[in-house]
């Protein structure tokens, strides 16, 4: 009887334990540590998991996205009261994250909205021409601020004449490093007429037909600010574009000597606006590289620069790098919907020259 009596008090002491034990836990929180507008890393408590080891800590605590099951990655920091987690991206204002332990929920917690933050922005979506080829290649959206990735296919939607949703795009996104300027592709299996896809599917974009790209409002900022309104452009598909650009043929505006008036180049053609401001150099009568700022105009068929010098008089050099492409891909090299047969069609150089004189 003493026996079953003991047993008794030590499986109420056991309850007792345990309720104080979850009391204990429910008044500790997780802490959000932040760096101004970003929630850069979680402080959860280490009570939380007694008796568990900092290696079984590092293996089986998983933070993840509300409806998620894929583990964020971080880094985990534990101390004798704290499981600190700083993940490799900053958590996202507005989210829910889960924090769970070898598969047993131990928390939720909703990241805060910033307060007062000023909206995001689509400023320009390129090709800012309405009228397109019908073998486009890629979609560039320009936002004001740092946008969340992994969310262009479930918030961009093209719609063909007027009725109907269509798939067009490849399941990829591309960011700058600010994650303000993000690149789609259409599907390039598709566009190459070779390839199945394009023999089971056609062309993402039809010749002659009428579109209108939607950007949705829900997309959040990196501070889980949402776009305010939604976005549209319309525009029509033209004949397929099977010529590379060439340099020899663009026209220019040459400056005078003791003037900053900015050199004008007509490219003949609408470029691809994000690789048009990164593969042109300017160089002066010795070889240098000439400071100044390039700008863009006319739907992206004109390029200028402005020297932050004046012009001096003499002979420049512009230096354009091989892999700028036109609306189609089609680079200065090669085509990019080629005959593959066809190996003299391909051209090997790395950088395309073009020579004007100040005077």
């Amino acid at each position: 009887m003493k026996t079953r009596f003991s047993i008794f008090l030590n499986l109420v002491f056991c309850l007792l334990a345990f309720s104080c034990s979850e009391r204990h836990t429910k008044d500790q929180s997780i802490i959000i540590h932040w760096n101004g507008n970003h929630a850069i890393s979680l402080d959860i408590p280490r009570s939380w998991l007694p008796g568990t080891s900092n290696d079984s800590i590092r293996e089986w605590l998983q933070v993840s996205l509300e409806n998620s099951n894929t583990r964020i990655l971080g880094d985990y920091q534990v101390s004798e009261n704290i499981i600190a987690f700083r993940p490799l991206v900053h958590f996202t204002p507005g989210l829910k994250y889960r924090v769970v332990y070898a598969g047993k929920l131990l928390e939720e917690i909703k990241i805060p909205e910033v307060k007062g933050s000023p909206l995001p922005e689509i400023i320009s979506i390129f090709p800012t021409t309405d009228t397109i080829p019908e073998n486009l290649l890629k979609i560039h959206i320009e936002f004001s601020k740092p946008m969340q990735e992994g969310q262009a296919m479930d918030h961009i939607v093209v719609i063909k004449d007027k009725k109907d949703t269509v798939p067009v795009f490849l399941d990829l996104e591309l960011w700058n490093t600010n994650r303000t300027i993000l690149t789609v592709w259409l599907d390039p299996g598709r566009i190459k007429r070779d390839l199945q896809p394009n023999k089971k599917s056609g062309p993402p974009l039809q010749s002659g037909s009428h579109y209108l790209l939607q950007v949705k409002n829900d997309w959040r900022d990196a501070e889980g600010v949402s776009l305010p309104y939604s976005y549209q452009k319309e525009f029509v598909t033209g004949s397929r574009d099977s010529l590379s650009p060439d340099p020899a043929q663009w026209r220019m505006d040459i400056p005078v000597s003791g003037t900053r008036v900015p050199l004008k180049i007509f490219l003949g053609e609408a470029l691809d606006y994000v690789l048009l401001k990164n593969t042109a150099r300017f160089l002066d009568t010795k070889g240098n590289s000439i400071d100044g700022a390039t700008s863009i105009e006319n739907k992206e068929s004109v390029l200028l620069f402005t020297p932050l010098q004046n012009w001096h008089a003499g002979d420049y050099t512009i230096e354009i790098e091989s892999r700028l492409e036109d609306l189609a891909g089609n680079n200065l090299n090669r085509l990019f919907d080629r005959d593959l047969a066809k190996k003299d069609s391909v051209k090997q150089a790395n950088i395309y020259r073009r020579r004007f004189q100040v005077q």
